[in-house]
C-alpha cells in the first residue's frame, strides 16, 4: 500500500470517528429530532442553510486569506512608489546643490594668478603664490584638496576688497579661509596682505540606481481561433 493510500485511510478513520462522536453528542440528537419535525419543504430549507454554512465555512479561511494578501501587496506597492518618489526628490534637490570639483592645486595657482593679473598688479606687489599648509580644524583635513597662500605687498584698502572677492569668486569649492593684513613699513596707507584659499573635496554625485524591471504580462488566451 502506498502512502498516499494510508493517508486517505488515516484521514477516513478520522472524519468517521468524529461523526459518530457528533452523532453521539446531545446537540446533534437535538437537532436531529428538530429537523424530522419538520416538514418536508422545511427540510429542504434546512438542508440548503446547512449546505450554504459549510461552504461558507470551508471558503471563509482561503477568500479571507486572499483578500488580506491583497491588501498586504497594494500597501506595500503604496509604500515603494511613495520611497522612490522620495530618493527621486532627494537626488533631484541634491543635484541642484552640487559643486563643482575643486580645482587642482596647479589649476587653482594658475587661476590666482589671472586674477591677480586682472586687478592690474605690478610684479613687485606680487610676492608669493604657493602651495602651504592648512591651520586651525576648522575644515578637517579629511575635506582638503589643496591650500595655497597669496601674499601680496603695497595694497590700498580697495584693493584688499577687490581682490579678496575675486579669489572668493574662483570657484564655489574653493574658501578664503585667512586673511592678514599689515601696514606697509614704506608706504603710509598701503598694507601687505595673505590670503590663504582652501580647495574643497567635493564628493561625487551618486548615480541613479538602474529603474527595476517590469514584469511583463502574460498576454490572455483567446477563445480560439473562429
Amino acid at each position: 500500500m502506498s502512502r498516499l493510500e494510508e493517508l486517505k485511510d488515516q484521514l477516513k478513520s478520522t472524519f468517521q470517528s468524529a461523526w459518530e462522536k457528533i452523532q453521539d453528542s446531545e446537540s446533534y440528537q437535538q437537532l436531529s429530532d428538530k429537523y424530522q419535525s419538520l416538514s418536508p419543504a422545511g427540510q429542504k430549507v434546512a438542508q440548503a442553510i446547512t449546505a450554504i454554512l459549510i461552504a461558507g465555512i470551508v471558503f471563509y479561511s482561503p477568500i479571507s486569506q486572499l483578500q488580506i494578501s491583497s491588501e498586504l501587496l497594494t500597501q506595500f506597492e503604496d509604500k515603494r512608489t511613495l520611497i522612490r518618489d522620495m530618493f527621486k526628490t532627494y537626488r533631484e534637490s541634491s543635484g541642484g546643490l552640487q559643486m563643482a570639483p575643486a580645482p587642482q592645486v596647479t589649476e587653482l595657482i594658475s587661476s590666482i594668478q589671472s586674477s591677480l593679473q586682472s586687478a592690474k598688479l605690478i610684479p613687485e606687489q606680487i610676492i608669493e603664490v604657493n602651495p602651504s599648509q592648512s591651520e586651525g580644524r576648522l575644515i578637517p583635513s579629511s575635506l582638503q584638496q589643496a591650500v595655497v597662500e597669496v601674499k601680496l605687498a603695497k595694497l590700498n584698502l580697495r584693493q584688499v576688497v577687490d581682490i579678496g572677492l575675486q579669489l572668493a569668486n574662483i570657484s564655489s569649492a574653493v574658501k578664503v579661509k585667512d586673511m592678514m593684513m599689515q601696514a606697509n613699513a614704506e608706504m603710509a596707507g598701503y598694507f601687505d596682505v595673505s590670503y590663504k584659499l582652501y580647495a574643497l573635496k567635493v564628493p561625487e554625485a551618486l548615480p541613479e540606481p538602474p529603474p527595476e524591471p517590469v514584469s511583463k504580462k502574460k498576454p490572455s488566451q483567446g477563445s480560439g481561433d473562429e
